[in-house]
């Protein structure tokens, strides 16, 4: 699943990362030993398939590398044993997703001191530098604590003139004992074309903590995103960075606890950025179980998961492979216990299986597919997303969108799950409007889902190894992981052998609409 959008304590820094090649080939398949697994859905084949996928040699599945390429590899092994058909681009398993991947150098410095790792670059949520950032400044440093702290007086408050061409740090929350008020700056101004600022450094803490991991690794192996996707702005935008708190307390000369009051000229700060792009081998892979009706054979139930992850990245308690077992070898390998469960009575309709590349990018693997599918879109009667489906409690899973298009799929879904040995408890939390981690706009359904396709997407929810080095096998609740595939796999078979596609009665909004 892909990272949250910043909560309300930092709406600064998603403002900064929102405003800112030639189609790859797949690889030739690899085909491997015979597979242990059968016909029947069992924790004991998804553990073994597991193992496989999240296993230390497939280096974190990122886009682009050997890693990915090896558990495509092994996807197409496993497919063309199966008896599925390639359903990618030209007859082969793979669909090509345009990709660059951006890298920024940056020579930062504060008194002519090189900086180094303390302050990194912060990019924008689909890759590289927002537009017309720019490339190099020099300023005087300057401190502007907390976003909210009203015990800070109207006559120590920086003045426009010490804030014009100089770099500002900013605490992005609120301060110790103060209750949520009115902001001490307008940030959107200061983040803005216009802003009298050459640079802005956020630190990472609270609920910015989480990127300043993200931050260095995109500054050691760049981002990716697809090309030419920034729009110029109409003016230049300061340069954004983000720092940590010791980093900060550093460059302002004491602790962030002493650091009650702004600072005006803590030394001349300089930058110069140097960005540089090439292109990324990325692909989606597809393939399709024909329906045994010839009159609905052309009309498909699309099953998707994600297949990358996040590659080798910040070391966390000594491991620096980010196998990403539950997000998302489970959806992975549960779509593969699927496809070998239903080749043997294949249903009325073709089941169409895609596992996208890209969806820790920005979902960026199902945009470029559901743009140009490799089937005709409107032939596509549902889809059901899997995205972490192996982890706490027992009886508990999260639906989301369910109804959000078709109230005939949300409650299809919930009579086949009455209809299962243990049902589970299902939980729609997720999908109320406005819930802060806005789930259903974090993975590759929702790309369906703009184009009217009905969807379900099932989760078993986040964890605390979440985007971790720590998400490995040995973590994941096989017994669980199969009783979900068991109810993805026979939603999809009642789905493909209805008489009707599910009908569309709920507002579609129009393509383009920001997701909400």
């Amino acid at each position: 699943m892909s990272r949250s959008s910043l909560r309300a304590a930092a709406p600064a820094l998603a403002a900064a990362l929102a405003a800112c090649a030639a189609p790859a080939t797949g690889p030739a398949p690899m085909p491997g030993p015979a597979s242990p697994t059968g016909t029947a859905i069992t924790a004991a084949d998804l553990r073994h398939r597991m193992e496989i996928v999240a296993h230390d040699s497939m280096q974190g599945r990122d886009v682009g590398t050997p890693g990915i390429r090896k558990a495509a590899d092994y996807l197409v092994a496993e497919m063309t044993r199966l008896g599925l058909r390639p359903a990618g681009d030209g007859g082969t398993w793979f669909n090509a997703v345009p990709l660059v991947r951006t890298r920024t150098e940056a020579d930062v410095s504060l008194g002519g001191r090189a900086l180094g790792t303390e302050v990194t670059v912060a990019v924008s949520g689909t890759g590289g530098l927002p537009a017309n950032t720019r490339q190099q400044a020099e300023g005087r440093l300057l401190y502007g604590g907390w976003i909210v702290d009203p015990s800070v007086p109207a006559a120590e408050e920086l003045t426009a003139e010490q804030m014009r061409g100089g770099v500002l740090i900013l605490r992005m929350g609120v301060a110790p004992g103060a209750q949520p008020g009115q902001p001490r700056y307008n940030v959107g101004a200061l983040l803005g074309p216009g802003s009298p600022l050459a640079g802005v450094i956020m630190i990472a803490e609270g609920d910015l903590e989480q990127f300043w991991a993200y931050a260095q690794g995109i500054a050691r192996n760049g981002s990716v995103s697809p090309p030419d996707t920034a729009a110029p702005a109409a003016g230049t935008l300061p340069t954004v960075f983000l720092t940590d708190p010791a980093g900060a307390e550093r460059m302002i000369g004491r602790t962030l606890a002493q650091a009650t009051r702004p600072m005006a000229d803590l030394g001349a700060f300089r930058y110069a950025l140097r960005p540089t792009s090439s292109p990324v081998e990325a692909f989606n892979v597809v393939g399709v179980l024909p329906g045994a009706d010839a009159a609905r054979r052309g009309e498909y139930v699309a099953i998707g998961s994600h297949y990358d992850h996040d590659g080798i990245g910040q070391p966390v308690d000594g491991d620096s492979i980010y196998n990403g077992a539950d997000d998302d070898g489970s959806g992975t390998v549960a779509m593969l216990e699927i496809a070998e469960g239903l080749v043997r009575q294949p249903p009325a309709r073709s089941v169409l299986f895609v596992w996208h590349t890209a969806e820790e990018k920005g979902l960026l693997g199902s945009e470029a597919f559901t743009r140009t599918p490799t089937v005709p879109r409107e032939s596509i009667v549902a889809q059901l997303n899997i995205d972490m489906i192996g982890r706490n409690a027992p009886d508990s899973l999260y639906l989301v969108g369910s109804r959000r298009l078709s109230t005939e799929l949300g409650e299809l879904v919930e009579t086949v799950n009455r209809t299962q040995a243990r049902p589970f408890a299902f939980d729609y939390s997720f999908d109320a409007p406005n819930h802060p981690e806005r789930i259903y706009c974090r993975s590759d359904h929702y790309n369906y889902a703009r184009y009217g396709i009905p969807v379900t997407f099932f989760t078993t929810g986040l964890h605390d190894q979440y985007h971790k080095p720590q998400d490995e096998a040995h973590l994941i609740d096989y017994d669980k992981l199969a009783r979900v595939t068991q109810l993805i796999a026979d939603i999809g078979v009642e789905v493909a052998n209805r008489p009707a596609r599910p009908r569309v009665d709920q507002p579609v909004p129009p393509l383009g609409t920001p997701c909400t």
